[in-house]
């Protein structure tokens, strides 16, 4: 017995092949890999313009002398985080690279 003409069934029976699914970790669009962001490029443009304006070094300067309490959260975020060290014996070792 088939199925009427417009029914659920003959709907669902086509002869187009459906398209495998993509793998994972692949990209649908967007950008390609590596390429910069464009909002994320104009936005640190505009902060360096900023700091420009602002006077720069100097301005770093002056920042450090009379509000430490904001340079140095700035200076530390801008520093390479410390590397991880392995426990010995319960103790902390620390490894000073300077």
């Amino acid at each position: 017995m088939t199925a009427p003409s417009g029914s659920l069934t003959s709907l669902t029976t086509c002869d187009r092949a459906i398209p495998p699914r993509p793998t994972k970790g692949t990209r649908l669009g967007w950008r390609a890999k590596g390429t910069p962001n464009k909002v994320n490029q104009s936005i640190r443009e505009a902060f360096q313009m900023a700091f420009e304006k602002a006077g720069g070094v100097e301005y770093l300067v002056r920042l450090a002398q009379e509000d430490p309490k904001t340079f140095v959260p700035l200076l530390l975020k801008t520093l390479p985080p410390e590397p991880k060290v392995p426990q010995e014996n319960g103790l902390n070792i620390r490894i000073d690279l300077t």
